[in-house]
This record gives structure tokens, C-alpha cells and sequence, in this order.
């Protein structure tokens, strides 16, 4: 019973591993760009002043399908501080879409622009 015991924890720090390490997709520059939430393909939207804050450990629950995608909190600039979006699944568009997360990104003339995440085939 104790080997079961230590065969899930092993399992489950593993998956927290993964799952961590998921989130810590550094930033692509492609512009081959199927759909995208919210703003335009690649557009930086929000200015901050100074960088944000590390990202917050997450692991992501179930899947509610197998076309959902984790994508991973970030933080969200609101005019003034940082607010912390949580990770939420998003429905791949097709089955061979891949999701580019958002990311945050230091500007030559000052401060740090978001760019949303996009799907690209």
C-alpha cells in the first residue's frame, strides 16, 4: 500500500512539474496568425511602466476536452498595478492550431507592452 502511496505522489509532482513548465513558454514572434482573442494578430495593447511581477505557479485542472488548451495566468496591467488573470481552457479553432501564449515584452523607447496570445496554424 505504501508503494501505491509514493507512486501516485511521484506521479502528481511530476504532472506539477509539467504543467509548471508549460507556463513558462518564453515569447514568439511569429506572425502567421489564425484568430486571436480580443486585440488584433501580435498587437501589443497595454503600456506598462515597469515590469510585472514573476508569474504565479499554477496547475490546471482536468480538461473538459480534448480540443482545451491550457493557457497560463499572466498578469494584467490596470493603468496603475498589476492584476493577476488565472490560467482558463480555451478551445482549439482545428485540431492543428497551436495557441501562442501572450506575453509581456520590454520596449526600446520604455516601459513594457502585452501581447495576447494567438492560435496559428
Amino acid at each position: 500500500m505504501q508503494h501505491v502511496d509514493l507512486m501516485i505522489g511521484v506521479a502528481a509532482v511530476t504532472l506539477g512539474i509539467v504543467a509548471l513548465s508549460a507556463c513558462s513558454t518564453p515569447p514568439h514572434t511569429s506572425a502567421e496568425v489564425t484568430a486571436a482573442p480580443s486585440v488584433g494578430p501580435g498587437a501589443a495593447a497595454i503600456l506598462a511602466a515597469f515590469p510585472p511581477p514573476p508569474k504565479r505557479a499554477e496547475i490546471p485542472p482536468p480538461a473538459p476536452s480534448a480540443q482545451a488548451l491550457w493557457d497560463c495566468g499572466h498578469w494584467s496591467w490596470s493603468g496603475e498595478r498589476y492584476v493577476w488573470i488565472p490560467g482558463r481552457y480555451i478551445e482549439r479553432p482545428d485540431p492543428h492550431a497551436n495557441w501562442l501564449p501572450g506575453y509581456w515584452q520590454q520596449q526600446e523607447a520604455g516601459g513594457w507592452a502585452w501581447t495576447e496570445g494567438r492560435w496559428r496554424s
